[in-house]
């Protein structure tokens, strides 16, 4: 079997479980859908779905080089787009809003543990299908006894390029907002690429995760970088290059009120236009009512005569 058709394989199956496992939670809170606890579980399922297909990677760069890298990314970046549902699956946007006090630290506190144990156990999600055997390299992942970590840099190094990567890609999102056409394809399929482009940048440097709970699980405690390193590179650097790119683009929060008084607007808009719609109808039929009496009316003077 060919390394992508493997691969391939490996992603449906992760996509699949956080799939049936969302289908369960919805059905076991049916007629509960505040709850916090379904919310949790939600994220994660999608943290879980975000973190386990980033343990092929390697595999790709190994067979394909760059250019299957880049393919490989923005394929997985757009999934996401359609099937990572209700949750976040990146601690960035959570730590920047509790900072402001727009969320509370116990929630938060909630949220990010549910990430760090969707993202630990995401690797065994991954050990579950290498079981199978489908490919050599699978069975090679399976049996080896210890990771490297991808930072090949130093630790300043690899900071300034996770920086740059988690800076860059905010900008190209607030722009492609901004300036493009709101939940189109084209818009959608740039911000992908743009993922896949930047990660075949620093692949070589740092891995070029770009959020800080996939690095987590995917290299935390692997030979070759320090919890200092680890710590400095993929959580504290990530987490200024968001803070940064929020003071010059914009924060979440006001981007989500936004949205919402744009859909409130458009809603009562539509809702104007249906009650004219009504009103129109209403005319038509008490003109089509009137003519029918005139024309009763004049038959029966007729008959008088």
């Amino acid at each position: 079997m060919r390394v992508w058709v493997a691969s391939l394989l490996f992603y449906i199956f992760c996509f699949v479980v956080a799939e049936i496992l969302r289908a369960i939670v919805t059905r076991l809170y049916v007629g509960n859908e505040t709850r916090k606890s379904k919310t949790l579980l939600l994220e994660f399922i999608g943290t879980m779905q975000v973190c386990a297909p980033m343990f092929d990677v390697g595999i790709i760069l190994e067979t394909y080089g760059l250019f299957g890298v880049f393919i490989e990314i923005t394929v997985i970046e757009l999934a996401n787009c359609f099937w990572l549902r209700d949750a976040i699956a990146h601690p960035c946007p959570l730590i920047t809003s509790c900072v402001r006090g727009h969320k509370a630290l116990k929630w938060i506190v909630s949220v990010f543990a549910a990430q760090l144990v969707a993202a630990y156990l995401s690797f065994y999600l991954a050990r579950g299908f290498w079981r199978l055997g489908i490919h050599p390299m699978h069975t090679e992942l399976l049996e080896a006894d210890h990771c490297d970590a991808d930072l090949t840099v130093a630790i300043w190094t690899g900071a300034v390029v996770e920086f740059l990567a988690v800076f860059t890609a905010k900008a190209v999102e607030h722009i492609l907002k901004r300036y493009g056409n709101e939940d189109s394809f084209s818009e959608m399929l740039l911000n992908c690429s743009f993922s896949g482009f930047a990660c075949t940048l620093g692949i070589h440097l740092t891995g070029m995760y770009g959020n800080p709970i996939v690095a987590w699980a995917c290299t935390f405690n692997c030979r070759g970088a320090s919890h200092k390193a680890h710590l400095t590179v993929y959580w504290l650097s990530p987490l200024i290059a968001w803070w940064v790119a929020e003071y010059f683009f914009g924060f979440e929060e006001d981007e989500e009120a936004q949205f919402e008084a744009d859909s409130k607007l458009k809603k009562i808009e539509e809702k104007e236009e249906e009650d004219e719609g009504e009103e129109i109808e209403d005319d038509g039929e008490d003109t089509e009512a009137d003519e029918t009496l005139d024309e009763t009316m004049h038959a029966e003077g007729k008959k008088v005569k």
